[in-house]
């Protein structure tokens, strides 16, 4: 696994092991990244990353329309499904992932995620993130303590919020021939065997569905969904 960020993903990725690995039977294996990875070279780093080819493998990556990633985000989808790596893309940024835990957020912000760290700091029950990206060490972009325990509240169940939320956008896509709905969970067979409109519709979007139109998605609830810590509640229909 492997992400464009260096600290936000990571240290989320580090939470899931040590919240639900040991109770779900996972571990993920974070490669160690740089700031400033591009969508492609995110897909690349898991491929030389990687253990064994049967590995399950994801990229995460987001739109951040800031550095002008359009043009590779879709060569990056093409990349992976080539090569058996499942994308969780985040649009407009991950922090929408974050904020889901939360409550539901549908508005199109066209790849700018401050309205969406503003209501994710805002949020009563978002506890730790009120300084969230406004400085460094807890300020920043961490997951800290706080911050973890606040996600990972197993009295509030946050992780199904979020996996609930998630799945909703997918069938609000502007597409309109998208569903959250029954969607495919089972591990991708290997390198070169499937299509990639097969490989799309894991995601629940339509093989011609533009990914940079997927406008807010998240498709980290996938991830959950497949590692076993969150049940899709749409499964087989």
């Amino acid at each position: 696994m492997a992400a464009e960020g260096e600290r936000t993903e990571r240290d989320y990725v580090a939470l899931l092991n040590t919240t639900y690995g040991d109770r779900d039977g996972f571990f993920l294996k974070f490669s160690e990244t740089k700031k400033g990875l591009r969508p492609t070279e995110v897909v690349d780093l898991v491929l030389a990353s990687a253990s064994a080819p049967d590995d399950e493998k994801w990229a995460l990556f987001d739109r951040d329309a800031d550095d002008h990633r359009d043009e590779e985000i879709p060569e990056a989808m093409r990349d992976a499904a080539k090569n058996g790596v499942q994308v969780a893309l985040s649009h407009p940024s991950f922090e929408l992932w974050l904020l889901l835990h939360f409550q539901q957020f549908t508005g199109q912000e066209g790849g700018l995620s401050g309205a969406v760290v503003d209501r994710l700091r805002a949020h009563r029950d978002a506890k730790g993130f009120e300084r969230y990206d406004s400085g460094s060490g807890e300020q920043g972009k961490g997951i800290t303590d706080e911050r973890g325990r606040t996600l990972t509240d197993p009295e509030q169940d946050r992780a199904r919020t979020a996996v609930r939320n998630a799945r909703k956008l997918v069938g609000m896509c502007s597409h309109g021939g998208c569903s959250g709905r029954g969607v495919d969970h089972t591990k991708i067979p290997g390198p070169g065997t499937e299509t990639y409109a097969q490989w799309t519709r894991r995601s629940g979007h339509a093989e011609n569905c533009d990914p940079l139109k997927r406008d807010p998605s998240s498709d980290m609830w996938r991830l959950l969904v497949q590692l076993g810590i969150v049940e899709d509640e749409t499964a087989g229909g």
